[in-house]
């Protein structure tokens, strides 16, 4: 029995031991709510655990260890347990998130007081990937912002609109400020240099910068030096970029078997067209080899010689030896010989590289901090010899130099090189990518061969004769002080300088326009653009808490801004020789030579202010106030822009937690906030526009003067109202939310109106209607994963937009419509106007053909074409029937439809194919914008990706129905003709291929 005693003492004292080896306790945050998924460390015996969803944890632990608490987005904190009891551990969030700063206009604001729809860019964007500019960083980040790549030159800026944009069809940029500084755009900005992003959307946020900001604002703050030690910072990005291309292109053989097919079968309905198979070109078997004595012909000198397309016969049979290949001909039976030639082999690089380097120094002491990088940046393009090429200088410096006198300095430097393809990129493109592949290449000597013509042919035959210098130089120059009166009141005096000047120079030098024909002109000519843009202003603030539960931060303001544009440009020709394109060496006859200068001046005097309330953290109060005086309005060049924001956070009153209970708990922070505000708006108006203008002009032989462009003295501000609610939240500790709806009343649009010839002038500009824009936007990160080594964070954001006209001027048509087209309602079983501008419609609309289908059998072809006639093609379609009954003279104003066409929706029922059976097809503007993405992070490796959409609208593939249609007869087409409707492809899903169908049947209309 002692035994068993003994045994029983002994587990009563382990299971005692063993319990109070074991630490509990709790985690919240500074906010008294939950903390869930906290690492919790036993630095003493390195073991671990976690919070669960109610913050509670256990852990294996004895007095006397050390224990660390660490949460992404909050200060770790470390205990050394004095004893065993259950433990409740508070961890504050960081700084930088409690307190995160939101840039607005002349000053900044707590994001938890932001009472305005302002969104601010995830820095970790900008430092992935390898870009030119910042603008394509702000793709799918922010909701609302659509950000469209429109160009694929080296350097090149996409368009970016917010919620719809102001104009009519859906345009209208951002204003861009770098660091107090108006700029055109985001050209020339190192994204390396960029502290911040932030975007301000509605008009409480906007009206600060007036008119000037009617299309929203993007504020881009530069990096600054800090209080600490000294740092030097080299990156160091390449990239690789290759051409997306949605089109498979035919090989020479394929070639040649559709393009003579597709002459074959319109040449039944235009005999004519039938010469092309034996003439002279890509697919014609009219080249030559030899001529008429034996010789062996040029390309470059003669253009028989261009095309390899020829019928095998013993004269050429010889260059099968030389790799030349053979195909029977679909038309004739016979066989033919040709080689293939790929343009873009020629015309374009395989893969282009991009560099980009940066080196930075910052640091600084409590009198004063630096910033200073160097940034070179070089992009190669894929068109040969084009390329973007840019160095980057910034200097920002403060220095105190008194207690109560802070200096701040600002030098920006850009200077940037490039060269874009001669005939533009879209024709460059489409000329490398879609040319004839049935072109020589090289003549009998092994020089490379031109092609048809030097815009149509190879470019390296010619591209050394184009010079093409194209320099632009951006200086930035500002120096503020500002003067702290008390701790409470300060001034800042700031004046910035900035320097936009351009150089082009251009020379050509002799260069071959086609086989045998030389342009020996040697044309120069040069220009030379500078804008001096400078603004000063003087900024009061003023900010005091009372009675410990009011805070109020006042702001008040002047600015003065003024831009000098001035510039020369001049050409000439004659050069004697191509070793020196300097315009004085040019020809001095008449008529050879031009010059010419200009200059233009802009000015805005600004009156503004800004006052913060802040009642204990709760109620949120912002008015704003701005007037501008504009030089380029007559009448009517002043106007003011109120606008006032309200704010209330739910979550930090004293119920929420009381009485809500476990709601707060899943519901972290909670802000309601409405705002209400004007902006105006003079975009489209020139400098001198309505003060009208005056030309000359010879009549019989004397010159006079008349005017050219109407004064429009009394032309009016577009007015805009922006009215918006949001909300924003955050849930479970890992999930921010917010959530904004807008509507936007734009008044008195500018416009150009064309006016009737008989009114002596071809257009005006006046203030044309009213328009309306409004949506929603949600913005959502969750942060899946935070553990001390690894996080996992996924964010999405979308918006959705529609515009609308609501009035016009009154024109006595229905709508008071402007242009515009008519369209049958099978509703209404009448024609209805669409399109142009209407009160009550968005003005982006589509409208086109619909297709039911192709005519496979004959039966199809009775069904649909008996008693139909079709006006869309080149001449009337009607059945073969008809056509087959019409005189001899009448078929030469019809075409038959045939099996293979396509088979057009007759809306109307009337029996005839024409403009009226349009139908509405979708929106040429989104309806939905919006991206998504996820961050990643393991200790000191990062993954992260992101992705841009946009929903809801129809765009045209003009160049997929080009090269389907054989629009321009020689290039060359798409893989897609193979399932094209043919005899032995009855249920091919493309109509009959026709050569120079807009010239046929249009049926890819």
């Amino acid at each position: 029995m002692r035994k068993i005693l003994l045994l029983f003492s002994m587990c009563m004292l382990q299971l005692s031991a063993y319990a109070q080896s074991i630490l509990k306790g709790l985690v919240r945050s500074d906010q008294g709510t939950a903390l869930v998924g906290v690492s919790v460390s036993n630095e003493t015996q390195k073991v671990t655990a976690q919070t669960d969803k109610d913050g509670a944890f256990a852990l294996q632990a004895k007095v006397g260890d050390v224990i660390t608490f660490t949460s992404v987005g909050y200060e770790s904190s470390t205990v050394t347990l004095q004893n065993l009891s259950s433990l409740l551990v508070t961890l504050r969030a960081l700084n930088e998130e409690l307190e995160e700063v939101v840039v607005l206009g002349y000053g900044s604001i707590k994001k938890s007081n932001l009472t305005g729809s302002v969104s601010r860019l995830d820095k970790r964007v900008l430092e992935t990937g390898v870009r030119s500019n910042p603008a394509s960083a702000l793709a799918g980040t922010i909701p609302g912002l659509r950000v469209q790549q429109v160009s694929g030159r080296p350097g090149a800026v996409p368009n970016i609109v917010l919620r719809g944009g102001t104009s009519y069809d859906g345009s209208g940029s951002p204003l861009i400020i770098v660091d107090g500084v108006v700029r055109g755009g985001f050209q020339d900005i190192n994204p390396a240099d960029i502290e911040s992003i932030d975007v301000l959307k509605d008009a409480s946020a906007t009206a600060i910068y007036g008119a000037r900001a009617s299309n929203g604002v993007i504020l881009i703050t530069t990096k600054r030096g800090k209080e600490g030690g000294s740092s030097i910072d080299a990156r160091a990005k390449v990239g690789v970029n290759t051409i997306n291309l949605p089109f498979e292109f035919l090989n020479a053989e394929d070639y040649l078997y559709w393009t003579r097919k597709s002459v074959q079968v319109s040449g039944q309905y235009q005999p004519s067209q039938l010469n092309q198979l034996t003439a002279v070109g890509p697919f014609g078997t009219g080249n030559r080899y030899y001529d008429d004595g034996g010789n062996i012909l040029d390309g470059n000198q003669n253009s028989a010689a261009v095309w390899s397309t020829m019928f095998l016969d013993d004269t050429n049979r010889h260059l099968l030896n030389e790799g030349w290949k053979t195909m029977i001909d679909p038309v004739t039976g016979r066989e033919l010989i040709f080689t293939e030639f790929v343009y873009a082999d020629y015309a374009l690089r395989n893969a282009s590289t991009t560099q980009d380097y940066n080196v930075s120094m910052q640091g600084g002491n409590n009198k004063g901090q630096y910033y200073a990088s160097l940034g070179k940046y070089d992009e190669k393009g894929l068109p040969i010899n084009t390329y973007y090429d840019r160095l980057t200088f910034i200097l920002n410096g403060d220095y105190k130099i008194k207690p109560f006198i802070t200096s701040n300095s600002t030098f920006n430097f850009a200077h940037t090189k490039w060269r874009d393809p001669i005939n533009s990129e879209g024709n460059y493109m489409s000329r490398a990518l879609g040319a004839p592949p049935t072109m020589r290449g090289r003549n009998h000597l092994g020089e490379l061969l031109l092609g048809r013509d030097w815009a149509d042919g190879n470019p390296q035959v010619n591209d050394d004769k184009f010079i093409r210098r194209n320099l632009n130089q951006k200086f930035t120059m500002g120096q503020a002080f500002t003067i702290n009166f008390f701790d409470n009141l300060s001034l800042r005096a700031n004046g910035t300088w900035f320097l936009n000047q351009t150089h082009y120079e251009g020379f050509n030098k002799d260069y071959l326009s086609s086989p045998g024909s030389w342009v020996r002109t040697r044309s120069s000519s040069a220009s030379y653009d500078k804008t001096l843009s400078q603004t000063y202003n003087a900024v009061l603030n003023y900010n005091e808490k009372f009675a410990d539960r009011h805070s109020v931060d006042a702001m008040a303001g002047w600015e003065f801004y003024d831009s000098y544009n001035n510039g020369l440009s001049a050409s000439g020709s004659g050069a004697p020789t191509d070793d020196f394109m300097d315009l004085g060496l040019t020809s001095n006859e008449a008529n050879r030579r031009s010059i010419d200068s200009y200059h233009s001046r802009q000015r805005i005097m600004s009156y503004f202010g800004r006052l913060n309330y802040d009642y204990d953290q709760r109620y949120l109060m912002t008015l704003t106030v701005r007037r501008d005086g504009y030089s380029t309005l007559l009448d009517n060049r002043w106007g003011t822009f109120p606008g006032i924001s309200l704010g209330w956070n739910i979550s930090n009153e004293s119920f929420y937690r009381e009485k809500l209970g476990s709601f707060g708990d899943y519901v972290n922070n909670l802000k309601l906030r409405a705002s209400l505000g004007a902006n105006g708006n003079v975009g489209g108006i020139g400098t001198y526009t309505l003060q009208g203008a005056y030309g000359t002009a010879n009549y019989d032989g004397q010159v006079g003067y008349n005017m050219t462009s109407l004064s429009i003295p009394g032309l009016k501000w577009e007015s805009l109202i922006t009215k918006e609610v949001g909300l924003e939240a955050k849930l479970l500790n890992r999930i921010d939310l917010s959530l904004a709806y807008y509507h936007r009343t734009t008044s008195d649009k500018i416009a150009t109106l064309v006016l009737p010839s008989s009114a002596g002038f071809t257009s005006i500009t006046t203030n044309n209607g009213d328009m309306e824009n409004k949506g929603l936007e949600i913005d959502l990160n969750y942060q899946i994963v935070r553990k001390q080594d690894w996080s996992l964070s996924f964010n999405w954001n979308t918006a959705y937009n529609r515009n609308k006209i609501l009035k016009l001027p009154y024109n006595g048509v229905e709508n008071n419509r402007q242009g515009g087209f008519q369209v049958y309602d099978p509703n209404t079983k009448e024609l209805v106007w669409v399109g142009g501008y209407q009160e009550g419609q968005d003005p982006n609309v589509a409208y086109a053909y619909e297709a039911i289908g192709i005519i496979r059998t004959q039966e199809d072809l009775d069904r649909y074409a008996t008693g139909l006639i079709d006006y869309m093609g080149n001449r009337p379609l009607v059945h073969p029937d008809a056509y087959a009954a019409l005189s001899a003279a009448d078929k030469e104003r019809y075409y038959p439809i045939a099996l293979g066409d396509v088979m057009w929706r007759d809306v109307n029922g009337d029996g005839v194919i024409n403009t009226y059976d349009r139908v509405y097809v979708g929106n040429t503007k989104p309806r939905w914008t919006g991206g998504f993405g996820f961050y990643s992070s393991w200790k000191n490796l990062s993954l992260s990706a992101r992705f841009d959409y946009a929903l809801g609208f129809v765009a045209y593939d003009g160049p997929r129905a080009w090269f389907l249609g054989m629009m321009q007869g020689t290039f060359n087409t798409t893989k897609e003709v193979f399932d094209t409707w043919t005899p032995d492809n009855p249920n091919a899903k493309y109509p009959t291929y026709y050569w120079a169908d807009q010239l046929f049947k249009n049926k890819h209309k």
